[in-house]
């Protein structure tokens, strides 16, 4: 990902975001969130990962 982001956990701009979470709503626009290196290390955050999560999309793929 070449695009800067903003980390949800300092509110800083990272040239090296991760995706943490997506969060889905009943009604809305739902969110991602993203760390920066620093605090995937300080809050020991890990990748999102679509099998541990039971994402609806993944699990609609693997059929």
């Amino acid at each position: 990902m070449s695009a800067k982001q903003w980390c949800t956990w300092c509110t800083g701009r990272t040239d090296q975001p991760t995706l943490i979470a997506l969060i889905e709503t009943g009604s809305g626009p739902g969110a991602i969130q993203y760390a920066c290196p620093d605090c995937m290390r300080i809050y020991r955050l890990r990748p999102f990962d679509p099998i541990l999560s039971g994402c609806p999309v993944y699990e609609r793929r693997r059929i």
